[in-house]
């Protein structure tokens, strides 16, 4: 058994196997970018772009997978290939560095969003401000969260989303009190 994991056909093996899960994985991350970039679509063709604001808290966390995706190529590029485990090094850092890429699309559409006077766009929904039921802010481990439940489902922010987004859903809901106390 010992041979077999020293071997060139394991390597290749796991190899191919991690490759299929990078590509997978890179579809689904795809996916996800798409139907974020539809569901804005779709709200610039039902509400406009009068009162849109773009909400975009991404630039910290860009910044830091950046890096370590740069580390990744960097680490794995400079490998002595004189080393008995360089081809093994070289495949963790590359299928490391691609799962990282992938991870910083989602982190850039989860910590972005659209917000308008009547609705918004979170991940890949526009919902209406009047289908959000609830934003409780809750303790996650070490990190902040706000969960916000709404018709279409919960959504879970970081803190600093949820205080945007509190902020804009109370715009709309005095909005709404001004519009009914004039008619």
């Amino acid at each position: 058994m010992k041979q077999f994991y020293g071997s060139a056909a394991f390597f290749y093996l796991l190899l191919i196997g991690f490759a299929a899960y990078s590509v997978y994985y890179l579809w689904k991350v795809f996916l996800f970018v798409k139907g974020n970039l539809d569901a804005r679509k779709r709200y610039k063709e039902k509400y406009g772009t009068e009162g849109m604001r773009n909400v975009n808290q991404f630039w910290g966390w860009g910044a830091l997978y950046t890096a370590m995706i740069l580390y990744c190529i960097y680490a794995g590029a400079t490998i002595q290939s004189t080393d008995e485990q360089a081809a093994w090094f070289r495949m963790a850092f590359l299928f490391v560095g691609l799962i990282l890429f992938g991870q910083m699309f989602v982190m850039i559409v989860k910590r972005s969003a659209v917000i308008g006077r009547d609705a918004f766009v979170f991940e890949d929904a526009v919902i209406p401000w009047r289908n959000v039921l609830s934003m409780d802010p809750k303790q996650k481990g070490l990190q902040r969260i706000v969960e916000m439940q709404t018709a279409q489902g919960k959504y879970i922010l970081s803190r600093e989303m949820g205080l945007v987004f509190h902020d804009a859903y109370e715009a709309w809901r005095k909005a709404k009190k001004e519009k009914k106390g004039k008619k």
